[in-house]
């Protein structure tokens, strides 16, 4: 498996997290699980993510320069709805800095008709880029 990318979190994304816990138990090491399958991944598509288990997040604005995913399956070892377990997990991915940035995770329970937050997105993107540009 490829550890060529680094893989970073958002201090809201941790926040978020670390509440969710308590619906799902093993939380922590199925989002273990869900690093080693996006790394196994872009390493497979040739640094390309497939649509059957990640979409692609679209309508941020000009200034969003990196790709942006949903992570559409996420299998939870202590919920028994195989990998329909209604979380979803936001990143961005910077193939030319290989990074993946996790901005965003939530449950669909608690946020019926929920988008991702589109401004923390932007935020975040302009962050990277800024700190990218620094280096």
């Amino acid at each position: 498996m490829t550890t060529e990318y680094t893989i970073l979190t958002h201090k809201k994304f941790d926040k978020e997290f670390e509440k969710l816990k308590s619906e799902c138990d093993s939380l922590d090491e199925d989002f273990f699980r869900l690093k080693n399958t996006i790394l196994f991944d872009l390493e497979r598509g040739n640094h390309r993510l497939t649509h059957d288990r990640y979409k692609q997040i679209s309508g941020l604005g000009p200034k969003v320069k990196f790709p942006v995913f949903k992570v559409k399956k996420f299998r939870c070892k202590s919920i028994p709805k195989g990998n329909r377990s209604g979380f979803r997990f936001i990143f961005i991915l910077s193939r030319k800095h290989k990074v993946i940035y996790f901005t965003e995770v939530y449950h669909k329970k608690h946020n019926k008709n929920r988008l991702e937050d589109t401004n923390r997105i932007r935020r975040v993107c302009s962050d990277i880029e800024y700190y990218f540009e620094l280096k």
